[in-house]
């Protein structure tokens, strides 16, 4: 599996976030995207989960040598970021369920072993508008990485998560990055440091 880009840009009308980027990222690697406030790690994220537009350039996914159509792209992705929203009137176990519609759980992942690991087992029926912050990221993280993926996109992973958190967090992802692209868009290196085997600043482009 490849992710590559090709002159890839974003540009608004008084605001220039990136130009001209080539980049090949590759399975069994993991990426830091990184860059000042507004440099725009988090529109970079968006524009490899289709979300937006670039301005200029093409963002390929390659599956054993051919172009993955448009259309099946997001069974490729998984992604957990601050802006992205839960079903705030589902409980956790409708939403593994709605999840798992769409998603095999990762070969070897025992989803309510994870959900134990991230403290969650006691809030199975409970809605996610009743979550902490911090217990939707932890959800998030696990539709993220514990369900068929081929890259992961993780936008400030940590975000809302205490030391015991962040832990489970390099644990989890730990166990689940191998045959993967991984792209970690953080200024915070303790959401990469260990894992990110190349440091991408987008600012320098």
């Amino acid at each position: 599996m490849q992710l590559t880009l090709e002159g890839l840009s974003k540009k608004y009308p008084k605001n220039k976030l990136f130009e001209n980027l080539n980049q090949t990222f590759e399975t069994n690697n993991t990426y830091a995207i990184t860059g000042e406030n507004g440099s725009g790690k988090s529109t970079f994220i968006k524009i490899i989960a289709g979300v937006i537009a670039p301005s200029k350039g093409k963002v390929n996914f390659i599956e054993n040598g051919k172009l993955v159509e448009k259309e099946n792209i997001y069974q490729l992705l998984g992604i957990a970021a601050p802006y992205l929203n839960l079903i705030e009137e589902y409980t956790l176990k409708e939403h593994l369920d709605f999840h798992s519609k769409f998603k095999n759980s990762l070969f070897g992942t025992d989803i309510m072993n994870e959900i134990n690991n991230a403290n969650l087992a006691q809030s199975m029926n409970k809605p996610i508008a009743e979550f902490s912050s911090g217990m939707q990221q932890r959800l998030k993280l696990i539709l993220c990485c514990c369900f068929e993926a081929k890259v992961l996109l993780l936008d400030e992973p940590t975000s809302h998560l205490d030391s015991k958190g962040i832990e489970w967090y390099k644990d989890l992802l730990r166990r689940t990055s191998d045959e993967r692209i991984t792209l970690i868009a953080s200024n915070n290196p303790i959401e990469y440091n260990d894992f990110a085997k190349k440091l991408i600043n987008i600012g320098d482009n």
